[in-house]
């Protein structure tokens, strides 16, 4: 058996002993993610709790006592079995979830509303969201009995969530209805603010842009610093459309699309946010349904000041295939820039690049963390390139599928690139645990990001935390964040039908240039938190974040982030118009007219 290192600039090839006979072969289905968790058992078959002789009784008497009563035993229970211990909430966890959810409800709950205080607030809503986070709403509601087991919903836990991070936009004023904090939840101050907006514009940008009332572009306001554009959040709790297209932000941000649930809890707790649906763009949903009940969209033509999140590679096609009727001209924050391969009938892509932001996938810390702790030094890299996936054929506007089925076929990039499992310098397998492709991931020197389903991938995002050079093997992908951050520094992109000439061009790299393989790895240093979704404090992993490495890996990561490139895109979508229409005195107008921006 021989396997390649990398030395200087050099590949040599050293013979190491005789392999020990290979373990079983495990495949995706056997990584940890998969495995049955430990509450469900709990969940299951006593959801209520009746083996404990603590958790059951604290039920029934939770049940018998009037709503607003209900803290002062959650609290009594709370201190008298040393729940205010980390150690002894995980433990009693696994007896009791639901229980210790709704102890921490309320308690998070009192002290939002009742003491005022965000910052004690969110510390009990973050021992909660650790365990709430981990249920599927409808799983949450269901094991609850839907208040009747446990008086609590995920409903209710959504909308506190909510209000925690309005109450928490903090750092400023922000008027005479916010109290005035240093930071706002997700570590920003006065001073980053400015930072933030004083000293940036878009390339291009028009001069007399920079000129006027807030100086720079984007520069603060006047109270608190906020860009020259402000955003509203449709509410759930005033738009029941909402609330199924809402439910379980704590449970949803665990995924790659959890980037949707991350926008809404950025702008939520931003200073740019406004209370006033009149006076900004409008943060939504995604449906007709939510529209239907908001009579601000028609406010501009086309929906031109609304914004939507989309994660998925479905796009917009998906959850709101007709939205060229409803709002042609919205702003989409969206991962995916091309078409979606199960969606055959579709051929035009609901991304169009004069109007919308490409986003990056979320990665959760744990993954950023775990790989910057996995990664080698690049001397110490012993494969050339690596991929795991499974086979795509292109999207049947290209090509039939039943026409590009393995690695005959150019298109079908993945298959090209699985037929060279086994060769030497290479790590390439379909169906293996994610640790397995972490390993690759943090062990390669490039790894590639072919194509899959449709343009957009996660695994190109991680290649950065894994300190591996990513090679787009993608023609219709652009990365995001191109607008003020340069690419081809960091990140090679290679037609998609050529990787035999790519092959050879990268061992040409290795050989004869590895100063340049040391300069893109560092520009991916730089580039990569960019693209990270650093969680907000109500979530248990902001502990996790500033107690870790993480502060190492991206140590202004509050000022460089996907939120903050997001924010400052936005301000070249933003128009200064309010309506579609506008005169002096508008409220004086006749009735017959209408007033401004209605249809």
């Amino acid at each position: 058996m021989r396997r390649p290192t990398l030395d200087g600039s050099l590949w040599t090839v050293l013979a190491v002993g005789q392999a020990a006979a290979p373990a079983p072969r495990k495949t995706l289905q056997d990584d940890p993610a998969f495995q049955r968790k430990n509450y469900q058992e709990n969940i299951e078959k006593d959801a209520e709790c009746n083996r404990s002789p603590e958790w059951g009784p604290f039920r029934a008497q939770l049940l018998q006592t009037e709503e607003d009563m209900r803290v002062e035993l959650a609290y009594e229970k709370m201190m008298e079995w040393g729940l205010e211990n980390v150690t002894k909430v995980d433990e009693q966890s696994k007896i009791c979830l639901l229980g210790l959810v709704a102890m921490q409800f309320y308690f998070a709950h009192m002290l939002l509303f009742e003491v005022g205080s965000v910052e004690a607030a969110a510390d009990a809503f973050r021992m909660m969201d650790e365990h709430s986070g981990a249920l599927h709403p409808d799983l949450l509601d269901q094991a609850a009995g839907y208040g009747k087991t446990w008086p609590i919903s995920a409903d209710a836990l959504d909308s506190l969530r909510r209000a925690l991070l309005r109450a928490s936009a903090g750092g400023g004023t922000g008027g005479p209805d916010r109290r005035r904090r240093f930071k706002n939840a997700f570590g920003l101050h006065d001073e980053d603010w400015s930072q933030v907006w004083g000293s940036w514009r878009p390339t291009g940008a028009a001069p007399e842009r920079l000129a006027g009332p807030w100086g720079p572009w984007g520069a603060a306001q006047a109270g608190a610093p906020k860009p020259s554009f402000r955003v509203f959040v449709y509410d759930p709790d005033t738009m029941p459309a909402l609330r199924a297209l809402t439910r379980g932000g704590s449970f949803c941000k665990h995924n790659q699309w959890g980037m949707e649930v991350a926008l809404h809890d950025w702008f939520l707790a931003c200073p740019c946010r406004t209370d006033d649906p009149e006076d900004g763009l409008n943060l939504l949903g995604h449906d007709h349904g939510a529209l239907s009940s908001s009579a601000y969209y028609r406010r501009m033509d086309g929906g031109r000041d609304h914004i939507f999140a989309w994660g998925s590679g479905m796009a917009a096609d998906g959850p709101f295939a007709t939205w060229r009727d409803w709002v042609p001209n919205a702003i989409f924050l969206m991962t995916e820039p091309e078409l979606w391969n199960p969606y055959k009938e579709v051929v035009q892509a609901s991304y169009a690049p004069y109007k919308d932001i490409l986003v990056p996938g979320r990665i959760t810390v744990d993954d950023m963390i775990a790989l910057g702790k996995m990664a080698k030094p690049f001397d110490e890299r012993s494969i050339l390139g690596h991929f795991i996936g499974w086979p795509r054929p292109p999207h049947p506007s290209v090509m039939p599928p039943e026409e590009c089925q393995n690695s005959s076929c150019p298109l079908n990039v993945r298959s090209v690139l699985l037929a060279r499992k086994g060769e030497e310098m290479l790590h390439v397998d379909v169906d293996v645990p994610y640790m397995e492709s972490f390993l690759g991931l943090t062990s390669s020197l490039f790894c590639f990001v072919p194509r899959g389903k449709s343009a957009w991938s996660s695994r190109f995002f991680q290649t950065f935390f894994a300190g591996c050079i990513p090679v787009l093997l993608n023609d219709r992908y652009e990365a995001p964040f191109g607008e003020f951050v340069d690419l081809s520094k960091a990140v090679i992109k290679w037609p998609m039908t050529e990787v035999d000439a790519l092959m050879e061009y990268l061992k040409q790299l290795v050989f004869q240039d590895s100063d340049r393989l040391l300069e893109l790895q560092e520009a991916g240093k730089e580039l990569r938190c960019w693209y990270a979704w650093p969680p907000s404090w109500v979530e248990w992993s902001w502990l996790e974040m500033n107690k870790s490495k993480f502060n190492k890996t991206c140590q202004d990561w509050h000022l460089r982030n996907a939120y903050v490139a997001v924010t400052r895109l936005l301000a070249t979508k933003a128009g200064s118009a309010r309506s579609r229409f506008y005169w002096p005195n508008a409220a004086a107008t006749p009735t017959a007219l209408e007033r401004p921006g209605a249809l």
